[in-house]
């Protein structure tokens, strides 16, 4: 079990924009093909999942165009979903394939004199301050966004390194739970499927 020690300190204030870099997605034109073929990878906002992870097998293969280098994602990398009513932000782990990701989101990338972790940046802004900073600041009537400027003053902390560490193997052990608590449900479903299948279409 992980236990959590939080001290209460006086954690000075910092903007996003003060520890990191925020970068637009890939530039794609329009809808995002699937070419089998292709040359990279697409994230899309459908492919993080509920718990702000990349569902990296359901990504699509596409082909990209243009004289100037992908801006590839690299292990650390923060997708934020700049659109719509729900503003993950989802680290990247290790990256096995040549990937990029929609302009629907922002790359956010620590700076390297920064001493701070992506994963303890990522949960940071999955938190209800950060999250009722982004919906008091989206913008739009059919669809909301969230402009890069505004991303870029997020107020954000940077704590002691064992603080961020201690947070992280915490949230990760929450996540663990509801992971497994969530596939108790679905075979308790399964189960009961089963049940009725037996008992009401029994002839």
């Amino acid at each position: 079990m992980v236990q959590l020690v939080v001290w209460v300190k006086s954690f000075m204030l910092n903007t996003l924009a003060d520890i990191a870099t925020v970068k637009g997605g890939h530039p794609f034109r329009g809808k995002i093909s699937e070419d089998k073929a292709g040359d990279a990878y697409a994230v899309q906002i459908k492919d993080i999942d509920e718990f702000a992870e990349v569902r990296w097998d359901n990504l699509i293969c596409t082909s990209l165009y243009g004289r100037k280098s992908p801006d590839w994602l690299a292990k650390g990398d923060i997708l934020f979903a700049a659109r719509g009513q729900n503003n993950v932000a989802a680290c990247i782990g290790q990256v096995s394939k040549p990937t990029v990701c929609a302009p629907h989101f922002f790359v956010i990338r620590v700076k390297p004199e920064v001493d701070l972790l992506p994963e303890f940046l990522a949960w940071q802004l999955n938190q209800i301050p950060a999250q009722k900073y982004f919906s008091q600041s989206a913008e739009g009537s059919a669809q909301l966004s969230i402009r890069r400027a505004v991303v870029e003053l997020t107020p954000v902390v940077v704590p002691d390194i064992n603080t961020q560490q201690s947070v992280i193997a915490y949230s990760l052990a929450v996540q663990q739970e509801n992971k497994a608590l969530k596939e108790l449900i679905n075979n308790r479903a399964r189960q009961m499927h089963c049940v009725a299948q037996n008992i009401l279409l029994k002839k």
